[in-house]
């Protein structure tokens, strides 16, 4: 037997050997396809509810469509020292068809990875309102994974002028009732993120009701002027004031949607929703008092709604955390 032969041989030997080795690992990934699904929903669902997301100053969820490509990350919580408790802010833009389009803006923000997954997240409340999701419909195999999350809605002033406590006698045309937001008892560390009034991040609600009971008298309905912002008793001179913007504030005088200067008669109530996103953009920091004052006027005056109406934990309505599930679905 020739040495050429026997060396032949040897090579031939060596490279089954080395083939026979490998073709288990190039399996593998046939064999695993289901638990490849289930460790991709798994991970998706950890980073929606145990992640913030990011940016987070300001938050992911304050973009619009036009500067969603600053969006690098969505998550769900309202911090990471919260994980499973969800901020509905959060919750209502990962669902935002006007904000993310399917598939393509999740991947890369939620849906991490280079295989082009398909996918269906779903959120369902116990309070039995209609569930929320987005992707596609589920096929008959997938991987999953579901999560038990509370979810943190904002908390709501309402201002009740049958309240003795919020009137006086007017001795000047105009009155001026104000709301004050003190960040710096507001943002208080020691006070849970699950539990804290976050302007930064939630809306500010106020609702003023029973306005004729703050009448003079029998004088007609009085007339709101203006609402304007200020910082630390300095109006901030805003050019959105005459603008109506819902994403950035919703004011309504009886129900109908007005501007920050209506001129309008009051009959029955006014309410006002400050956007976290619009908030953000005010020169304000977690020492500052936000002022929110409503300016009626009228001569002679018709309103005896006068002072300033703190906002804070004492006074404002904290709804309970709501149960729901995470769902999460990926194939």
């Amino acid at each position: 037997m020739s040495l050429d032969f026997l060396a032949g041989f040897t090579i031939f030997m060596l490279a089954l050997i080395i083939v026979v080795s490998l073709v288990p690992g190039l399996l593998v990934g046939l064999q695993s396809s289901g638990i490849d699904y289930d460790a991709v929903a798994y991970r998706t669902g950890v980073i929606l509810v145990e992640d913030p997301g990011w940016p987070l100053y300001p938050a992911w969820e304050q973009y619009g469509a036009a500067d969603k490509d600053k969006i690098e990350r969505i998550g769900l919580a309202v911090s990471r020292e919260t994980p499973n408790i969800l901020l509905s802010e959060k919750v209502n833009a990962l669902f935002d068809a006007g904000l993310f389009s399917y598939p393509d803006d999740y991947h890369g923000r939620v849906i991490f990875g280079d295989y082009p997954y398909s996918f269906n997240i779903s959120l369902t409340r116990s309070d039995g309102s209609v569930p929320q999701f987005v992707g596609a419909e589920r096929p008959s195999g997938y991987g999953y994974i579901r999560r038990v999350v509370m979810i943190k809605e904002p908390a709501n002033l309402t201002v009740n002028c049958m309240n003795p406590d919020y009137l006086a006698n007017p001795s000047e045309a105009t009155q001026t009732f104000t709301v004050q937001l003190d960040y710096s008892e507001l943002l208080d560390p020691t006070i849970g993120s699950a539990y804290q009034i976050d302007p930064r991040a939630e809306p500010v609600i106020v609702s003023i009701t029973n306005f004729g009971a703050s009448l003079n008298g029998t004088s007609p309905d009085p007339t709101l002027r203006k609402v304007r912002l200020s910082k630390n008793g300095v109006t901030l001179n805003l050019p959105d004031y005459t603008v109506l913007d819902p994403a950035k504030y919703q004011l309504s005088v009886d129900g109908a949607p007005v501007n920050l200067t209506p001129g309008l008669p009051v009959t029955g109530s006014i309410d006002l929703r400050l956007e976290p996103a619009w908030l953000a953009t005010l020169p304000l920091d977690q020492n500052s008092i936000l002022g929110v004052t409503y300016t009626f006027d009228d001569s002679p005056p018709r309103t005896l709604l006068s002072g300033t109406h703190l906002y804070d934990y004492d006074n404002t309505t904290r709804p309970v955390l709501a149960r729901g599930a995470l769902e999460v679905a990926v194939w």
